[in-house]
């Protein structure tokens, strides 16, 4: 018997800790590397990827953003950087 959580239909609740934990600690450390110049931050992470979306004044900022997703991208071969520039 598999636990479940009652919001996702078929996804163990330790997958979902996991990763929705993950994603808190990469938000966490993009808005203090990126010294909260990206608005509306939403880190997503699965099992194979990350992805980061939110808004920026600066291409500058993006990459920081970018960089601070690295720092925990192991074991994740995409991450995808969704952040607009505007």
């Amino acid at each position: 018997m598999t636990t479940h959580d009652a919001g996702s239909v078929g996804r163990p609740i330790g997958t979902m800790s996991v990763a929705s934990g993950l994603a808190a600690l990469i938000e966490g450390h993009i808005t203090r590397r990126a010294s909260g110049r990206i608005r509306d931050l939403h880190v997503v992470c699965s099992d194979d990827r990350i992805i980061l979306t939110g808004r920026s004044r600066t291409y500058h900022a993006k990459q920081l953003a970018q960089e601070a997703a690295l720092d925990f991208a192991e074991g994740h071969p995409t991450l995808a950087n969704q952040i607009v520039v505007c």
